[in-house]
């Protein structure tokens, strides 16, 4: 666990990057809905990806509680966490989420999601399930003790300029980072081989690249925004030899 900055710029940049990190690799999260009839909130676990801009995703059930919540009120907070390998977990980032939920319809949302929670494939189609996206409208950071930080949506949000480009070059660029072998995709993931732990590359937007090894997920998160497909490979490269 790295040491908070002490002055407040350096602090300000961890904070966005450690946010931006839980957004890109979390796969569960706990969600918290609004229900009239009790006056209280609902919590529940849920499946989470990120879209393109780092918005979650979500694949629910029109027939869960939460869900039909939802239909009513579109309000909600999303619990974003990482699982410490050891340590305190309250001395660990969490990213809290709010704004409204509501259907997405775009139909590289399903890509997106099933690239990351790839055991969803059983359910997807079940006419019962649809694809949803929150529209952040407000976010609480905490980095751990002692580390509570003010962000705004953009801070963590990236920018779709270049979405197209990359949508389209997507398979073949994760084909090109899979092809450098599974050292050099383990190294992007902070990690090295170990035994049926393959890590590979699943998907990518302007800021970085998504990898996963079983139910482990790990980013490789760019210096700087990479919008066509050669400042992509490049920004890769840059990323890989630092």
């Amino acid at each position: 666990m790295p040491k908070a900055p002490v002055d407040s710029e350096a602090a300000f940049a961890q904070a966005v990057a450690d946010a931006k990190r839980l957004v890109r690799i979390s796969r569960t999260a706990a969600l918290a809905t609004l229900d009239d009839s009790t006056g209280a909130p609902l919590a529940t676990l849920v499946g989470v990806a990120s879209d393109f801009d780092g918005a979650p995703l979500f694949l629910m059930s029109t027939l869960a509680r939460h869900t039909r919540l939802l239909a009513a009120d579109p309000r909600a907070s999303l619990l974003l966490t990482e699982e410490p390998e050891r340590g305190d977990p309250l001395n660990h980032p969490r990213l809290t989420l709010m704004g409204r939920i509501g259907r997405a319809g775009d139909p590289r949302v399903r890509t997106r999601y099933l690239q990351r929670n790839p055991k969803a494939k059983l359910y997807a189609d079940f006419a019962d399930f649809a694809f949803y996206r929150l529209g952040i409208e407000s976010v609480h950071f905490n980095g751990g003790f002692g580390r509570a930080d003010a962000l705004k949506p953009a801070d963590i949000l990236a920018s779709r300029e270049g979405e197209a480009a990359l949508v389209e070059a997507e398979p073949e660029l994760v084909e090109w980072v899979n092809g450098l072998g599974e050292e050099a995709v383990a190294r992007l993931a902070g990690r090295k081989p170990r035994g049926r732990q393959v890590w590979r590359a699943i998907g990518l937007d302007a800021e970085g690249l998504d990898l996963a090894a079983g139910g482990k997920a790990a980013r490789a998160q760019f210096a700087a925004p990479a919008r066509d497909v050669a400042s992509w490979r490049a920004a890769l490269k840059a990323f890989a030899a630092s």
